[in-house]
């Protein structure tokens, strides 16, 4: 159903502004549920789970098996966009002990797209009065977009505000030492050895060497050659950021410490960030207009695309 809608004046006059469609989702399918389900069976799996990208807590929460990640995914609609949508390398969970609370869902292999599409359409949309409750839909894959925002949706993930990914070295966990892998890091291990050689850098170069090649940095440069198919103004996103990596490790080694863990060499964004805000501000500027710019572009195909309605 179609409705005005209706602004009224500092001098209490009443004008018409535009108008707002309210549609019934009832036999569509939830994108949230979809992205859950190619996700697969969920189990009592024993992994870390965090309260943020550096902390874990000691709460449980059920996950799929082939964990890559964990997309914490609050509601299905526009609401809740900013504060409660985000991607980890751990599980995330409210809780601080015995039982967590998460709305989100395990990332494997079999939904990782899904996972990077539902994410960024969810952090495209600012939430307001008129949007809010506006549920999002699983979209029109034959759309001849599509296949780009797939793409796009990628490097959009690794480098948003709530791209929480990060990688840690013995943190505790239901009294075990576990490692976290990062597996949404887009350098390769042999590369992070060169800077780190290049640098004196031991630690990070150890940490790197008996080591394997992750997730993103295969789907990117491996046989798929994603990185080919992206739009320009992702690669320029992922290059400016390659380059940061590059220029910033001389100082990414006098920041590290046992609280950001950056001496581990697939660090996330997240953590990088913090070397980037604090050393290289100009850059860092740059690139985040260069991340902008590509979300400027793509924040129009979240409704041409069907992921929401107008």
């Amino acid at each position: 159903m179609k409705y005005d809608v209706l602004e009224k004046t500092e001098d209490l006059i009443i004008n018409n502004v535009g108008e707002k469609i309210l549609y019934n989702t009832d036999k569509t399918e939830a994108l949230n549920e979809f992205v859950k389900k190619k996700g697969g069976k969920y189990k009592n799996i024993t992994y870390p789970n965090c309260s943020s990208f550096l902390n874990t807590n000691q709460a449980s929460v059920k996950i799929g098996e082939n964990f890559i990640g964990y997309l914490n995914c609050n509601g299905n609609n526009v609401q809740y966009n900013q504060l409660l949508v985000g991607l980890y390398s751990m599980v995330f969970s409210g809780g601080s002990k015995g039982k967590g609370h998460s709305p989100g869902f395990t990332v494997n292999e079999d939904n990782f797209f899904e996972a990077c599409y539902l994410f960024t359409s969810r952090k495209l949309i600012v939430s307001g009065w008129l949007n809010q409750k506006d549920e999002y839909l699983v979209p029109n894959m034959n759309h001849e977009e599509f296949e780009q925002y797939k793409f796009d949706s990628l490097v959009y993930s690794l480098f948003g505000h709530s791209s929480n990914q990060s990688s840690l070295r013995q943190v505790e966990y239901k009294g075990q030492m576990w490692d976290i892998k990062n597996e949404f890091f887009w350098m390769s291990k042999d590369r992070m050895k060169e800077l780190a050689d290049e640098n004196g850098y031991d630690n990070l170069y150890n940490d790197a060497r008996t080591s394997a090649d992750r997730h993103v940095y295969k789907l990117l440069f491996g046989e798929e050659r994603i990185y080919d198919k992206l739009s320009d103004d992702a690669k320029a996103v992922l290059d400016k950021a390659t380059e940061l990596v590059e220029r910033s490790m001389e100082l990414r080694q006098v920041m590290a410490n046992d609280d950001n863990h950056l001496d581990s060499w697939d660090s996330g964004y997240a953590q990088l960030k913090l070397v980037w805000k604090e050393y290289f501000q100009e850059e860092f500027q740059e690139f985040r207009q260069l991340y902008k710019n590509l979300e400027d572009r793509m924040r129009p195909l979240v409704y041409e695309l069907g992921f929401l309605m107008r």
